[in-house]
């Protein structure tokens, strides 16, 4: 029986790791955890944000997903977005369900990124 999602696994190109940096921890406020060997030497990133986990993994021959995403539920979603703005990522407000405030935006490498008002989360209703 599942009991929940441990993590979920996004790609980005080789040798990208200061831009999952500036994106993850700095603008979304992620927590960088460690990668254990021999994880490591592969390169990517691991971030925390309560008890969401991404990891950036690499990818040789890379593509972004433009889809599927991570849906990420956030307590300041006005500040999030303006932050994002301001370091010059795409910020598109979703309000096809008008009880949920959410948006989507884009990491370094065009991966989608759901951010969603903490209560509003699909599994939180």
């Amino acid at each position: 029986m599942i009991t929940r999602l441990d993590h979920m696994q996004l790609a980005m190109p080789p040798g990208e790791e200061a831009k999952a940096r500036v994106f993850f921890r700095d603008l979304l406020g992620m927590e960088e955890e460690a990668k254990p060997e021999p994880l490591a030497s592969r390169g990517g990133c691991w971030f925390r944000g309560g008890s969401a986990l991404l990891h950036i993994g690499v990818e040789k021959d890379f593509a972004p997903q433009r889809k599927g995403h991570p849906a990420l539920c956030v307590t300041e979603l006005d500040q999030i977005a303006e932050r994002l703005k301001n370091g010059g990522c795409p910020v598109v407000w979703d309000e096809a369900l008008p009880s949920r405030r959410r948006f989507y935006t884009a990491d370094p490498f065009g991966n989608r990124i759901e951010l969603i008002r903490d209560g509003d989360g699909f599994g939180q209703r």
